[in-house]
């Protein structure tokens, strides 16, 4: 099947291509799963879409620059991607996600991203999870079904790429609006960047103007969500 985008998942929720092998495929012009899940969109903060991430790029695969973008709070939809709702066997109209998009200016970028939760994140909080489209191995089979990180490799989609950040169990009779606020406790640490085409030549992670180098490896990028 020839595919104009190309993700890999490296999660325990679609176990895809690992670093350096052939990534699962799938085609950005494949419809969304269809729901029958309520239409809802979180009214907090942050309402619109907010730059988290702005690094120029280095390295042997060249210069570049890494955006990240976080989008909207959506309540009780599961994440547009084929399958997901099929695969994921969860209560959908408990679920909260908000979408990262990530993007570069060229057209080949692979990597790592990670969902960390911090000391101010609730402790009675559902499972988290990060999926990007694509994965190879159906999503949510692994142990646990929601894990933190997941690989990705956009190509063919002008340099973007798009995970979901999955609170489950967000509604709750105690919580009938979810737990958006959840969301800004978290921390995103993406590594592992290279160009998975051009034989998985590294990006380095020059000082970034937006977000920051993560204390513990400088070359990745750690993030607080607003």
């Amino acid at each position: 099947m020839a595919c104009s985008l190309v993700l890999a998942a490296t999660s325990g929720c679609g176990v895809g291509a690992a670093l350096g092998q052939q990534p699962a495929t799938t085609s950005v012009d494949v419809a969304p799963d269809p729901v029958a899940s309520p239409t809802t969109t979180t009214a907090s903060a942050p309402a619109d879409p907010v730059l988290v991430v702005r690094a120029p790029l280095g390295g042997a695969a060249g210069s570049d620059e890494l955006t990240v973008t976080r989008g909207r709070t959506q309540t009780g939809l599961v994440p547009p991607m084929p399958g997901w709702s099929a695969e994921c066997p969860v209560d959908f109209p408990a679920l909260q996600y908000v979408p990262l998009e990530v993007q570069v200016d060229g057209d080949d970028l692979a990597g790592h991203l990670t969902v960390e939760t911090t000391a101010a994140t609730p402790s009675d909080i559902g499972p988290i999870g990060v999926f990007f489209d694509g994965a190879a191995e159906p999503y949510c089979q692994g142990d646990p079904a929601f894990a933190l990180t997941d690989t990705f490799w956009s190509h063919g989609n002008s340099g973007r790429a798009t995970a979901y950040v999955v609170l489950q169990d967000a509604v709750t009779p105690a919580t009938p609006a979810g737990r958006p606020e959840v969301f800004s406790t978290l921390e995103i640490r993406i590594d592992h960047l290279r160009t998975h085409s051009g034989g998985d030549v590294p990006f380095t992670p020059q000082t970034p103007v937006v977000g920051a180098l993560c204390a513990d490896d400088p070359d990745a990028v750690c993030v607080s969500l607003p």
